[in-house]
C-alpha cells in the first residue's frame, strides 16, 4: 500500500514541479562549500545542515528563544522513566514521496544511524535499542538514565524506512526523500541544489514563504558578501564581518545578530606531534597569543572565551573563570620550560571562512614575538582536517561549539574525547572521560553543574586549545526579506522555512 501511495505522489510531484516558473518566488541562498553528502546520517557541517534540515524533520525541536524548552516536531510528546523513553508521534505526516510516517521510520533512523556511526550519531550513543511498539508509539531505550536524550534528538533527522531497506550508501548520498518543509529536486555538481516547497507540511509557513530555493556553493567570502549586496544572492552563509557592517549600513539591508554556543575561530593544537604535543609549548602558544586583535577584527562584537564552554550555556562555570589574557613574559616562560625555543610549526587551515585566516595570521605573529615560526597553508576543510589527524599539521583551525542545546557531554564527546570527530587534535584525559560519561545519569543538576565545572577546567589546563574569539553573530538579511532567527547551536545556518518575502 506504501508503494502504490509513493508511486501516485511522486507522479503527482513531477506534476507540480513543471507548472510555471513565473508563478514561484525563489530565494538564492549562498553556502560557504558544496556538501559532500545530504544524507542525514552522515551530514556534518552547515553547509550539509542547510540542506538536510529543511528537507528532513525530527522527533524534537528546540526554541531557539529559550533553548531550554524543547518543542514537539515529529513527536508530540515523551517521557523518561528510568533507562526508558516513550514518544508518542505525530499522526498524518508523510514523506515527500507520498509514503506514510509512523514509528517504523523513526525505529529504522535512529537504527541507521547507530550502526553507521558517522554524522551527528555520538549524540545519541546513549540508546541499546528503539522499539516500533505501535504505529505511532516508539520506545527508546537507552544503556543508562540520560537526561539529555530527548535534546539531543531535536539534531537528529528522520527518514523512511523503505527508503532504508532499498537504497544503499550511495543513493543517500545524492537523494533526499524526507517529511520536512522542502523537497529535494535535483542537485547539480558544483553548480547548486534546489529545492521545492512541501505544501503538504505539517507544520506552518509564514505568508510569503518561498516556493523554491537554490542552495549555491560560494567559497569565497568577497563572492559571497558581493552577492548578497548585489542582489545575485538573496541571503548568504559567513559573510566575514566588516563586510556584513558595511552592508548593513546601507539602506535596503538590515542585520540579525546574537550569541551562540560557538568560539569562532578556535585554534587545535596537536597532541601528538612535535612542538605541539609538549603542554609547556601550547601553554606558551596560549599566553602569546593577541586576544585583543581578533576583538578588534570583530569590531568589538563578542568576547573572549574562558572556556570552551559560554556563560550563558545552562550550567556553565565561565562567568567565575579568570579571562585567558596574553602575557608574553609567562609564554616566554613556559617555552623555556617546553624545551622548543625557535622551534618550527605548521598550520593547515580551511580556506573558506576570512576569520580562521585571520586566527593564523594572528598566532603566526604571536608566535614570532615569542621566537617561534608558525607555517600557514590553507587548503579545503577535509583535506585541513586531514593533514591534522594524519599528524601532518600541528594546527587546524574550526569553531568550536556545544552542538546540543543543553547537553554539554555531546560537545565534549565530539572535541575532546576519545574518537570525538572534530577532536582533530587527538586530546586525551582518563579523567575527563570518566566526567563526561557520569554527566548524564546525574539527576541532581548542582552535581551535572560540578561535573561540569571539573570537566572545563581539564580542557582549559591542558590548552589543547586557542579560543580566540568568542564573537557576536551578525548576519546580514535584505528588508525585503523577513524571518531569519539565529540558531545558538549552530554559527549561521537557515531555517528555510522560517524565510518569506517582506511586506
Amino acid at each position: 500500500m506504501k508503494l502504490l501511495t509513493q508511486l501516485i505522489c511522486t507522479a503527482a510531484l513531477g506534476v507540480a514541479l513543471s507548472g510555471p516558473a513565473a508563478a514561484q518566488s525563489t530565494f538564492v541562498y549562498a553556502d560557504t562549500s558544496e556538501p559532500s553528502t545530504i544524507d542525514p546520517a552522515k551530514a556534518n557541517t552547515n553547509w550539509e545542515f542547510t540542506i538536510t534540515r529543511n528537507v528532513f524533520d525530527r522527533l524534537v525541536d528546540f526554541d531557539l528563544d529559550d533553548t531550554s524548552k524543547l518543542l514537539p516536531a515529529l513527536a508530540t510528546e515523551w517521557q523518561q522513566d528510568g533507562t526508558t523513553w516513550t514518544l508518542k508521534l505525530r499522526e498524518g505526516v508523510t514523506f515527500h514521496d507520498g509514503t506514510p510516517f509512523d514509528s517504523a521510520d523513526a525505529k529504522a533512523s535512529l537504527d541507521r544511524i547507530l550502526e553507521l556511526k558517522r554524522g551527528q550519531s555520538y549524540l545519541i550513543s546513549s540508546i541499546e535499542s528503539v522499539e516500533a511498539t505501535d504505529p505511532l508509539t516508539l520506545t527508546i531505550t537507552t544503556k543508562s538514565p540520560d537526561v539529555y536524550l530527548a535534546g539531543n534528538l531535536a539534531r537528529i533527522e528522520v527518514a523512511s524506512d523503505e527508503d532504508i531497506a532499498n537504497h544503499d550508501e550511495d543513493w543517500f548520498n545524492e537523494n533526499a526523500n524526507g517529511t520536512g518543509p522542502y523537497k529535494f529536486v535535483s542537485w547539480t555538481r558544483g553548480t547548486q541544489v534546489e529545492l521545492a516547497r512541501n505544501a503538504d507540511w505539517w507544520g506552518e509557513f509564514p505568508e510569503g514563504a518561498f516556493d523554491r530555493v537554490l542552495v549555491r556553493a560560494v567559497a569565497d567570502s568577497q563572492n559571497r558578501a558581493q552577492g548578497v549586496e548585489g542582489g545575485t544572492y538573496d541571503m548568504a552563509n559567513f559573510i566575514a564581518l566588516d563586510d556584513a557592517l558595511r552592508i548593513v549600513a546601507q539602506d535596503g539591508f538590515h542585520k540579525v545578530e546574537g550569541n551562540n554556543l560557538w568560539a569562532w575561530p578556535a585554534i587545535y593544537l596537536n597532541t601528538e606531534l612535535a612542538p605541539t604535543d609538549n603542554a609547556d609549548f601550547r601553554a606558551a602558544l596560549v599566553k602569546a597569543f593577541d586576544y585583543s586583535a581578533m576583538l578588534d577584527f570583530n569590531q568589538g562584537l563578542g568576547v573572549v572565551p574562558r572556556g570552551p564552554v559560554p556563560a550563558w550555556f545552562p550550567g556553565s562555570p565561565e562567568a567565575n573563570m579568570p579571562e585567558i589574557v596574553t602575557d608574553l613574559e609567562v609564554a616566554k616562560a613556559d617555552l623555556a620550560a617546553s624545551g622548543h625555543e625557535g622551534a618550527t610549526m605548521k598550520c593547515v587551515i580551511p580556506n573558506t571562512v576570512a576569520e580562521f585566516r585571520f586566527a593564523a595570521t594572528v598566532l603566526q605573529s604571536a608566535g614570532r614575538q615569542i621566537g617561534v615560526t608558525v607555517e600557514i597553508e590553507e587548503a579545503p576543510f577535509v583535506e585541513a582536517i586531514t593533514a591534522i589527524k594524519n599528524d601532518q599539521s600541528n594546527c587546524f583551525v574550526l569553531g568550536n561549539a556545544n552542538l546540543s542545546p543543553n547537553d554539554a557531554t555531546k560537545f565534549f564527546a565530539a572535541h575532546y574525547l576519545k574518537g570525538g570527530f572534530f577532536n582533530a587534535g587527538k586530546f586525551h584525559d582518563e579523567r575527563l572521560e570518566e566526567l563526561i560519561a557520569s554527566m548524564p545519569s546525574e539527576s541532581d543538576p548542582a552535581k551535572r553543574d560540578a561535573i561540569l565545572k571539573e570537566a572545563v577546567q581539564i580542557v582549559v589546563d591542558s590548552h589543547y586549545i586557542i579560543w580566540a574569539a568568542r564573537p557576536t553573530t551578525v548576519v546580514v538579511e535584505p528588508d525585503r526579506i523577513g524571518g531569519y532567527r539565529i540558531d545558538p547551536a549552530e554559527y549561521v545556518n537557515i531555517r528555510l522555512w522560517e524565510m518569506h518575502e517582506a511586506k
